[in-house]
């Protein structure tokens, strides 16, 4: 995985927990928290990473962060109690939101959350997110083939949208042919063997950062072309946090993929190059280190 070193980790002082922070000069941080014995500082800082890219794309002066709490189960609920406290002053001033991840509940989070940025945690708008952008790429949907790799509420609500509007939806492996493959995962899990499988015409995430650099490379080359999840992931970040904009975020979502996609295998280095474009009118040096695992 590429290295961040421009990502700050905070390391908490009463529990065996971090904080990734990506760039300075960021007024808002936005990402999730996650849960497990053991919370890998690096991946946190690709997450933290992948939305730093998300708010470019759209022309949001924001960035990311990442949380990790290192907890085995007897310890969790301490462990959680003691994240929550230390980090709460962060999170009530509005300049660090987080939501819940693998290992996390809603409301071992409460404290930290506010109304207003209820559309982090929504899986539908994710889901709804990554369909416009795929009709975005790929014109009508009707009659499409669609293969969904993964699982979970994301998953199951974009297999809904999709078949509401017309596409034929399977479940499946990452070798199917289709005109597209929904994925759905661990950061990190199509490497570059994986992916020398993939036979649909175009890979669109539904959950972050899922292909390495090597996976993106062996793709490219194979002419399949790889949606950024920056962007397609981006409508929840967006409502949440954009609310000056007088556009839909789903719909901003569906016109950022519109402009890239005519790239094709490019697609992905394109919508990178924009997000970067933006953060240098606001970034003295662009940070090190593309969010891709």
């Amino acid at each position: 995985m590429a290295g961040s070193p421009a990502v700050r980790i905070q390391k908490l002082a009463s529990t065996d927990a971090f904080v990734a922070w990506d760039l300075d000069g960021a007024e808002r941080f936005v990402g999730i928290a996650r849960l497990a014995p053991k919370i890998l500082v690096e991946g946190a800082q690709m997450l933290a990473r992948s939305v730093t890219y998300s708010f470019a794309a759209f022309g949001v002066r924001a960035a990311g962060a990442s949380a990790g709490i290192n907890a085995k189960p007897e310890g969790r609920d301490e462990a959680v109690a003691e994240f929550v406290s230390e980090i709460e002053p962060e999170a009530r001033a509005g300049r660090l939101l987080l939501r819940a991840g693998s290992g996390l509940r809603d409301e071992d989070l409460a404290p930290l959350t506010r109304a207003e940025y209820a559309s982090l945690a929504d899986d539908e708008l994710v889901a709804h997110s990554a369909v416009a952008a795929a009709e975005a790429a790929l014109g009508a949907l009707a009659g499409k083939s669609v293969t969904i790799c993964g699982q979970g509420p994301v998953a199951d609500a974009a297999a809904i949208a999709l078949s509401d509007k017309g596409a034929t939806v399977e479940e499946g492996s990452l070798d199917a042919t289709a005109d597209a493959v929904f994925v759905a995962g661990k950061p990190g899990w199509i490497d570059h063997e994986v992916a020398a499988g993939i036979r649909a015409a175009w890979i669109v995430p539904l959950s972050p950062v899922p292909l390495t650099a090597k996976a993106y490379a062996t793709v490219r080359r194979a002419g399949v072309a790889y949606l950024p999840d920056f962007v397609t992931l981006a409508a929840p970040l967006l409502a949440a946090c954009d609310g000056a904009s007088s556009t839909e975020p789903v719909e901003r979502v569906r016109e950022v993929t519109a402009a890239i996609a005519p790239h094709g295998p490019d697609a992905w280095l394109v919508a990178a190059g924009l997000s970067e474009a933006f953060l240098g009118t606001w970034q003295d040096t662009l940070p090190f280190g593309r969010p891709l695992w």
